[in-house]
């Protein structure tokens, strides 16, 4: 498993969270300072590469789910 970057892992502890939901879900959980909508939706995508998140399209809207549970990181 690949280490993160201080920035994934406070956008997958926000994650952890939450559950699952869209970036803007995930965005009032991020711990302070929060980050840009558009960073935190690009540190998502990362994640989601990296098999850390997955993700269905309902609409228009992504929801993300982690792939990797909290425990099983640390």
């Amino acid at each position: 498993m690949e280490k993160l970057m201080q920035q994934e892992e406070l956008a997958m502890l926000a994650i952890w969270k939450t559950g699952s939901g869209s970036v803007k879900d995930f965005l009032e959980n991020h711990p302070s300072p929060q980050p840009p909508y558009t960073t935190l939706a690009s540190t998502i995508r990362n994640l989601e590469k990296k098999a850390y998140l997955t993700s269905r399209k309902t609409g228009n809207l992504y929801e993300y789910t982690p792939a990797i549970a909290e425990e099983e990181y640390k």
